[in-house]
């Protein structure tokens, strides 16, 4: 039992090792040792913080895409629509070319089936 002073009365110190139930979380403010024992680990290591640095970079640069892509389809009217709602990207009248495209390519075949 302590007296309040962190001492025991019998004049030990009370220690947090008597308490397993509490756990100190390492201070984020000490400083981390990393010990390189050859120009080799530190060029790994440069390669790995690269890597992150490029896997970094992509996320930013998905994440501009996907914040753009979802501004254009919140600008979209909002339909009322009972079943499925086909929307495409593409440019509807390159949609249309490469739809008449396949329509004139099955007619060719359908043609050449019946004669």
């Amino acid at each position: 039992m302590s007296n309040g002073t962190g001492q025991h009365p019998a004049g030990g110190e009370a220690t947090a090792q008597a308490d397993h139930s509490v756990q100190q979380a390492p201070d984020p403010s000490a400083k981390r040792r990393v010990s390189l024992k050859s120009p080799q680990s530190l060029e790994r290591l440069r390669d790995r913080v690269q890597a992150a640095v490029n896997e970094l970079d992509r996320l930013r640069k998905e994440n501009a895409a996907l914040t753009e892509r979802i501004e254009h389809l919140e600008t979209r009217p909002t339909l009322d629509v009972d079943g499925t709602l086909l929307t495409f990207d593409e440019n509807p009248d390159a949609l249309r070319e490469k739809v008449e495209g396949f329509i004139n390519t099955i007619d060719e075949y359908l043609a050449k089936e019946t004669s």
